[in-house]
């Protein structure tokens, strides 16, 4: 249900009257402008969605930046499917941090500030409780099986040695880009809680890191500014939650296997062409930081 016919029928179960709807380029058919008011959102998965919501609620009394959910014409927060929602649309617009390396400072702050509520509302919500070093154990490493076996060996070894030491907390689990959202140099709103889940704090960290290296690494200067940005967050982030020497040492093994990660997921989905970029990318970090790993 994604032409616009379907949409403006979606629409009526609020009262909205005549307003102009416009596919989000981004999200594609996944998420409309509504009035430039509005985002209407449709997700594959009614749990995924209902956890989102249950995020943004928790979140907002905390003074975390999230959207507000509006009921339809029934109270519901959803449509009778449970797979769309209508919120309000939050100010900002995406920001690319290659151009304004020093917004990876605010970026490390307001990701700290939204761990120290995540920490707060743990007990409020389900959630996955998810271990990723089970998921490299069991699922990830036994695909990989055109990656050389000093690579496997050295992550499997790194992994096993630091993970346990590592905290665990609720995260967001999906921190991108296209997932946070600033106006004058402020962070103004976060998206998409729909897959967050308890894991390693770092893994939002070490998520957002190596998926700015998507299609830079042959790019010297965008390089050169990943190490900024890199320390940029850091510095942010502990300004305002401290991180311990374990996790800042952690994360380039995160990296790796987080895109190796990536590989599995790519090669579940048949799609061989991102299933290479994540596996060049993951043995292009391997090449760079072999040595801390």
């Amino acid at each position: 249900m994604n032409d616009i016919n379907n949409i403006e029928q979606l629409l009526r179960h609020w009262a909205l009257g005549d307003i102009t709807v416009t596919p989000i380029p981004s999200h594609s058919q996944t998420a409309w402008d509504v009035g430039g008011k509005y985002i209407l959102k449709c997700c594959r998965n009614a749990d995924d969605l209902s956890r989102g919501m249950r995020f943004s609620k928790l979140l907002t009394p905390h003074k975390i930046p999230v959207a507000v959910f509006i009921p339809t014409k029934d109270g519901q927060l959803t449509t009778p499917d449970g797979l769309h929602c209508l919120m309000t649309k939050i100010p900002g617009k995406h920001m690319d941090f290659y151009e304004e390396p020093a917004l990876a400072i605010e970026m490390g702050r307001e990701l700290a500030r939204l761990h120290i509520a995540l920490v707060d509302i743990e007990s409020k919500t389900s959630f996955c409780d998810s271990n990723l070093l089970d998921d490299w154990k069991n699922n990830i490493k036994p695909s990989l099986n055109d990656v050389s076996d000093e690579i496997v060996q050295r992550v499997d070894k790194k992994l096993c040695d630091i993970f346990p030491k590592l905290p665990r907390q609720l995260i967001h689990r999906d921190v991108h880009a296209h997932n946070v959202l600033f106006d004058a140099g402020r962070l103004t709103g976060w998206l998409d809680f729909d897959i967050g889940q308890r894991n390693v704090r770092i893994f939002d960290i070490a998520y957002l890191l190596s998926g700015l290296l998507i299609g830079n690494t042959d790019k010297l200067e965008k390089i050169e500014r990943w190490h900024t940005i890199y320390k940029n967050l850091l510095h942010g982030y502990c300004e305002v939650n401290p991180l311990s020497g374990n996790e800042v040492n952690a994360l380039p093994v995160l990296m790796i296997v987080i895109e190796f990660l990536f590989v599995r997921f790519w090669d579940g989905q048949g799609n061989a062409v991102q299933r290479k970029v994540s596996l060049e990318l993951a043995e292009w970090l391997y090449d760079k930081y072999g040595k801390e790993v």
